[in-house]
């Protein structure tokens, strides 16, 4: 799992001034932008029914209502 980091600050392009060359959005900024957004939508889980694979560590867990815990085997907690 990877969290999101923003690698061009675009809004600190509208503040140089005119004709300055780095004021220009490359196509490669959009492209290394939206590929880390890829990376980080696809390897988060799903808020309303999240799938895990692997071992899967939580803490401060609050739970209200029924809840079932199933182990690979089968057994329940």
């Amino acid at each position: 799992m990877t969290n999101y980091v923003k690698a061009t600050n675009f809004a600190a392009k509208d503040s140089m001034a005119s004709g300055n060359a780095q004021k220009v959005v490359k196509g490669s900024e959009v492209d290394v932008e939206f590929n880390q957004i890829e990376v980080c939508s696809a390897t988060k889980a799903n808020l309303a029914s999240p799938t895990f694979t692997g071992t899967a560590n939580f803490s401060n867990i609050s739970v209200s209502g029924t809840t079932t815990l199933t182990t690979i085997d089968g057994g329940t907690y």
